[in-house]
Order: structure tokens, then C-alpha cells, then sequence
């Protein structure tokens, strides 16, 4: 990596006084910049990414559960979502720490020259921008992956999961290769020195058509189940459930979508650092919502499976709770039973109740007393004969 630059580092205490009290860009007519404790959006951006990534952390530890212990099984698909988790994870620090610690989310002209030349704000500009084509590279084809193996009865799906897997493969591949050449110094070249440079402005230039990409994607990754799925014979209930589960890749379209609108802004603006917030923002819950979208599939194998621990919990909980009410039942009525147990001993005879450990005595008092009223009303009826 190349070093800071040299004319800034090797300055002479005045002029680095200079700096250090001079904006990195003009503010706005009657702004007076806040180099102490300036307003920032960051907050925002970790608030909210760092909730998504509660959930996804929660939905890939699900989709290794089913494929390692239910299924006990592995594919290609299981590799790719794991790269993409891992860029995921590797792009939400480095927004993080560019927000902690670089400046990212304050206005610009509220940081000044020597803090713009600072690492902290460098590097983590530069992991963005290259984690980002890397990261959906293996994200969107570990969707193609999955289609061949569901879909593996459909030719016309067959051809279409190949074809968007090479399509995906090949543009963010070049993406990837073109975004590192650009926004990487050259040798001999500062980071900060770098950032005025033609090869950073093609970087930019290269944000809003990755991202208009991106969304062709997501809508052709969108169609192929949905399609699929509606052709299948299936019952109206179970199509609908599977089309739903698919369907949930919309908010990663939803989130392709505002990522285009806000590097639209971000290339418009000047105030760059301030920009970034929505941008990153946008991204990774794009990217967050593709991993919990690929793991959505194991998700609904383990709800269905009665050898899952999701099955083996409800199944406790609704034995307690079952004994539970039993027990709440058979406490409020205990006087009852012994108040209607206690006169029907007498009915019983001997030979009754030298068999009554055996029995239910309630059940044998109450069919012994049923007897007994039977021969009763036989015994009235002899009579009401005889009278007659």
C-alpha cells in the first residue's frame, strides 16, 4: 500500500496548523465548519445495518444447521453463500470503521485537509468500493447454482440458470478486476493523492451502471421460480407458500433500486463523505437481504422436518403446556371428586372392591350404581304388572 502523502506528513508544524483548520471542501455560504463535534448520519448507517445483521446472521446459521446436520449434505451453492457472507461481513466493517473512526457521515467541510489524508478514512473508502462487485459476484450466482438443482427437471429453467450464471460471472468478474485497477494508488502514488486522480473519477463512474446491472439481475434471478413454480402440478396452497418464499427477493430489488438512486446523488455531490451514508446503507442491506434470501429455502425444511430441533421445541412446549392445563383442571376440582367418591363406596360389594384396585373406582361405582337403579325400576315394573 502506498504511504501517506509525503508533503503532508513532512510539513513543517505551522503549515500543518494551516491544514488542520482548513475544510477539506468550500462550505456553503454562511456554514462555518465544526471540527469538534460535527453532526454525522454514521450513527444511522450502524443502527440500521447492524440490526439486518442480526437477522441474517440468524437465517445463515439456520441454512448450516439444515445442511450439515438435517441434510448432511453440501454443494456448490453452500460455498458461494459462504464468500458472500463473508464479503458482506468484511463490507459492513469497513463502513463501520470508516463511520467510527474516518469521518464517513459528516458533512465534508466539516473535516479538515489532515483529517481527509488520514487511513481511516482512505482505506475504508477503498474496501467499499472494491468489496462491492466481489461480494454480488458470489451472492447473485449462488442463486443460479440453486436453480440448477431445483429446477433440475426443467430444461427450459436449466437454460436459463446457466445462462445467468455465466452472464453474472463474467460482469462482476470485469467489475471487480476494473473497480481494484482504478481505485488502487499507483506505485510511488499517495492514497490521498489518489483520490484526485482520473482512475478514482472512473471509479465513481463505474457506481451507477454496476448498480443498474445489478437490478437486471435481481429481477432475471426474481423470475425464474416464480415461473417455474407456476407451472409445476401442485395443490393452489402449496404453490402460493413456495412463490412467497421466492417472492421475498423483491426487497433485494427494492434495495438495488434505492442503491441506484443514491449513487446517482452521490455522483452529483461534492459532499462526498455525506453521501456515502444512504449508498452504504442501501448496499448492504442489498447485500443482507440476498443471503437471508438464499438461506430462505433451508429455512422451510427445517420448519417442516419433525427431526429438527424447531419441531423438537414446539413439540416440549406444547406437551407443558397441555400438562399444564391438565394439572390447573385437576387442582380446581378436587373437593368435587371426593365428595362424589366417598357415598358410592357403600354401593360397592366385596368382590368389587378386592377387583377395584384394578379399575377406575369411580367408573365401577358409577356402572355398579347404573345396575342397581336398573333392577330397581325392573322390580317397579313387576309390581305395577302384578297390580294390574
Amino acid at each position: 500500500m502506498a504511504s501517506i502523502s509525503q508533503d503532508i506528513t513532512k510539513a513543517p508544524p505551522e503549515v500543518l496548523a494551516m491544514l488542520a483548520s482548513m475544510p477539506a471542501i468550500t462550505p456553503p455560504n454562511g456554514t462555518i465548519p465544526n471540527f469538534v463535534d460535527p453532526y454525522s448520519k454514521g450513527p444511522t448507517q450502524i443502527i440500521v445495518t447492524s440490526i439486518i445483521l442480526g437477522l441474517v446472521v440468524i437465517f445463515f446459521c439456520n441454512r448450516a444447521y439444515v445442511k450439515l446436520w438435517l441434510m448432511k449434505k453440501l454443494s456448490w451453492d453452500d460455498a458461494t453463500i459462504l464468500i458472500a457472507m463473508l464479503g458482506s461481513l468484511a463490507y459492513y466493517i469497513a463502513c463501520t470503521w470508516g463511520v467510527e473512526r474516518g469521518g464517513i457521515g459528516k458533512h465534508q467541510w466539516d473535516i479538515s485537509v489532515v483529517q481527509a489524508t488520514k487511513m481511516d478514512l482512505l482505506v475504508p473508502s477503498w474496501l467499499i468500493a472494491v468489496l462491492t462487485p466481489l461480494t454480488f459476484l458470489f451472492l447473485k450466482t449462488t442463486f443460479f447454482i440453486l436453480y440448477l438443482s431445483l429446477f433440475d427437471q426443467l430444461r427450459w429453467a436449466r437454460l436459463c440458470s446457466w445462462f445467468g450464471l455465466v452472464v453474472t460471472a463474467l460482469t462482476y468478474s470485469v467489475l471487480a478486476i476494473c473497480v481494484f485497477v482504478f481505485a488502487t494508488p499507483r506505485r510511488g502514488e499517495t492514497w490521498f493523492a489518489h483520490q484526485t486522480t482520473p482512475a478514482e473519477k472512473r471509479t465513481l463512474q463505474l457506481s451507477v451502471p454496476q448498480s443498474i446491472i445489478g437490478l437486471i439481475i435481481d429481477l432475471y434471478i426474481l423470475l425464474i421460480p416464480v415461473i417455474g413454480v407456476s407451472g409445476l402440478k401442485l395443490s393452489l396452497k402449496r404453490k402460493i407458500g413456495v412463490i412467497l418464499i421466492f417472492l421475498s427477493g423483491t426487497m433485494a430489488c427494492v434495495c438495488s433500486a434505492c442503491s441506484i438512486y443514491y449513487r446517482v446523488m452521490l455522483d452529483n455531490s461534492k459532499d462526498t463523505t455525506y453521501a456515502l451514508i444512504p449508498v452504504n446503507i442501501s448496499t448492504l442491506c442489498e447485500m443482507f437481504v440476498g443471503v437471508i434470501c438464499a438461506c430462505m429455502p433451508s429455512a422451510a425444511y427445517a420448519a417442516r422436518q419433525k427431526n429438527s430441533m424447531y419441531q423438537k421445541v414446539v413439540a416440549t412446549v406444547s406437551t407443558f403446556k397441555t400438562s399444564w392445563l391438565t394439572s390447573e383442571n385437576t387442582d380446581s376440582q378436587p373437593q368435587t371428586e371426593k365428595n362424589e367418591t366417598h357415598p358410592t363406596q357403600d354401593v360397592l360389594k366385596s368382590t368389587d372392591r378386592k377387583y377395584a384396585q384394578y379399575f377406575s373406582l369411580d367408573e365401577l361405582a358409577t356402572t355398579t350404581s347404573s345396575v342397581d337403579q336398573k333392577s330397581s325400576l325392573g322390580n317397579d315394573s313387576l309390581r305395577s304388572e302384578s297390580v294390574v
